[in-house]
C-alpha cells in the first residue's frame, strides 16, 4: 500500500494520532529526563541570579573564594554540560519515540512531527521573550529539530558517525576559541605589564581595543555588569528590552556558530542511543556498570583538571568551560556515568520512590522547564522578591534545592489527578488540533 492510500486508511482510525497512554511510556527515560532536568538548574541557577558573565567566570563579579569558591568547582567538575548532554540526547530519543507510529500513514506522521516541532520553538520564544529567559535551548532544540527528521532512518552506527563528526567540529571551534581568547588576552596583559607613564604604541593601544570588545561579547566589562544590576533590580518592561536583545544575539550569532552543532551532535548521538536501546534500561547490567565506572572515571579526570587549571591560573579567560578543547570530552563522559547510574537504578529498582519522582517530573519536563524560568525570576528581579545579585554562590543551590523539592511534590501531586502537565496538554492539543482528555478518570 503506497503513503497516500495509508494516509486514507488512517484517517478512519483516530486513535492513532494521539499522544501515548501513560503505560505505553518508557518510565526509565521519564526518569532520566526528570533527572536530567532538575541538574540543568544546578547551572542555570547562576544566570537567572547574578551576572551572565559570572556563569562562565565565577570571579567575574568582585571576585571570589572560600566556600564560594568550593561550590563553583563542585558544580562546574560535576554538573557542566553533563545535564544539558542528557536533555539534549534524551530530545533526539523522543524523535524517534514520536516518529514510531507504523500505522500512521508517513506523510500524516511528518506533518505531525512538524508541527509539533513548530510548537516548541513557539514555546521557546514565550520562554525567551515573556518569561524572559536569555538560556532558553527550547528555541535551539526545535529549530535543530526539523533538520533532523532526515536522519530517523539511519542506522544507530551511521548516527553516531554524524554525531562524532559534529563533535569534532565543535572541538576545532573549541581549539580556535581558545588560543584566539589566550592571544587577546596574551597582548592584554603584556600592555598592563608596561612601566606606568610609558608611551604606548599604535599596536598597544589595539591590544587594549581587543580587549574591551572581549569583555563586552562576554557582558563581562565593569560598566555592563553595573548596567546589568541597576537594570536587574526594575521591574518587567525594563527587564523585558534588556533580556530581547541578548536573545536576539543568542537566537542568532550565537546559534549558528555554536548551539546549533551543539544540539546536533547530541541529538544525534541520543537517537543513536535509543536504537541501541541504551535508554529503556534494557541492556545488561554489566554494560550500565561500565558506562558508569568509565563515564565518571574520565569525566571527574578530565573536568577536575580543567577546573583546577582554571581556578589556578587566575581564572584566565581562555580557559572557561565553553572554550576548553577538552570540553566535549568531559561533559559526554559525565553524562555517560549519570545515564549509567539511573539505568542501574531503574533496573534493579533502588530508590524506587524516587524514581517514581523523577519519573513524573520527566512527564511533565515543558511545564517544569517553563516554570523553573517563572520561578527564578519571579524570586530574583526587580518585580519579584528582588533577590539577583544579592545571594552567595553557595546561597543560590540552597534556592535550587527548594525548587527541586517543590517540582519534585508538585509533579508527583498533578500526576495523580492529571493526564499530562498543563504545558504539555496544550502542546499535545495543539499538535493533534484536539482537545486531549486532562483528568483522569476515576477507576
Amino acid at each position: 500500500m503506497n503513503s497516500s492510500a495509508q494516509d486514507k486508511v488512517s484517517i478512519h482510525k483516530p486513535v492513532l494520532y494521539e499522544p501515548v497512554t501513560e503505560s505505553q511510556r518508557i518510565r526509565s527515560i521519564d526518569t532520566l529526563r526528570g533527572f536530567a532536568l532538575l541538574g540543568i538548574l544546578l547551572l542555570n541557577i547562576i544566570a537567572f541570579s547574578g551576572p551572565l558573565a559570572a556563569y562562565y567566570d565565577p570571579s567575574a563579579n568582585n571576585g571570589i573564594s572560600g566556600l564560594n569558591l568550593a561550590t563553583a568547582m563542585l558544580v562546574d567538575i560535576w554538573a557542566e554540560g553533563a545535564f544539558r548532554a542528557i536533555f539534549s540526547m534524551l530530545f533526539g530519543a523522543g524523535l524517534l519515540i514520536f516518529l514510531e507510529k507504523p500505522s500512521v500513514g508517513k506523510e500524516t506522521l511528518k506533518s505531525l512531527f512538524y508541527r509539533r516541532t513548530r510548537l516548541l520553538i513557539g514555546f521557546g520564544l514565550i520562554n525567551a521573550y515573556i518569561f524572559l529567559w536569555v538560556g532558553d535551548i527550547l528555541y535551539a532544540y526545535g529549530v535543530t529539530g526539523l533538520l533532523l527528521y532526515f536522519f530517523k532512518d539511519l542506522s544507530a552506527f551511521k548516527l553516531a558517525l554524524c554525531s562524532m563528526a559534529l563533535f569534532v567540529f565543535l572541538g576545532l571551534i573549541h581549539v580556535a576559541s581558545y588560543f584566539g581568547t589566550e592571544s587577546i588576552y596574551a597582548d592584554y596583559q603584556e600592555v598592563l605589564r608596561q612601566p606606568s607613564g610609558t608611551e604606548l604604541s599604535e599596536a598597544q593601544y589595539q591590544a587594549l581595543e581587543n580587549w574591551d570588545s572581549y569583555l563586552e561579547a562576554q557582558l563581562a566589562s565593569p560598566e555592563q555588569i553595573a548596567i546589568e544590576t541597576s537594570i536587574r533590580s526594575k521591574g518587567y518592561v525594563e527587564n523585558f528590552i534588556f533580556t530581547a536583545q541578548i536573545n536576539i544575539i543568542f537566537q542568532t550569532v550565537i546559534f549558528l556558530f555554536s548551539a546549533f552543532w551543539d544540539a546536533a551532535a547530541m541529538m544525534l548521538l541520543g537517537m543513536a542511543l535509543m536504537k541501541w536501546k541504551i535508554f529503556d534500561a534494557s541492556r545488561d547490567l554489566s554494560f550500565y556498570v561500565m558506562a558508569t565506572i568509565v563515564g565518571f572515571g574520565v569525566g571527574l579526570f578530565v573536568n577536575s583538571w580543567e577546573m583546577i587549571t582554571f581556578v589556578s591560573g587566575g581564572f584566565e579567560p581562555f580557559l572557561a568551560p565553553a572554550l576548553r578543547p577538552t570540553y566535549d570530552l568531559g561533559r559526554l563522559a559525565m553524562a555517560l556515568g549519570y545515564i549509567g547510574m539511573v539505568m542501574i537504578c531503574c533496573k534493579l529498582n533502588i530508590f524506587s520512590g524516587l524514581l517514581r519522582a523523577l519519573s513524573c517530573v520527566g512527564q511533565m519536563t515543558l511545564t517544569n522547564y517553563l516554570a523553573q524560568t517563572i520561578i527564578c525570576n519571579t524570586i530574583f528581579l526587580g518585580f519579584g522578591f528582588g533577590l539577583w545579585g544579592k545571594l552567595q554562590r553557595y546561597e543560590i543551590y540552597l534556592v535550587v534545592l527548594v525548587i527541586w523539592i517543590f517540582q519534585i511534590i508538585y509533579s508527583v501531586a498533578w500526576l495523580e489527578k492529571y493526564r499530562f502537565g498543563p504545558a504539555e496538554w496544550l502542546w499535545r492539543s495543539l499538535t493533534y488540533r484536539k482537545r486531549q482528555p486532562f483528568r483522569k478518570i476515576a477507576a
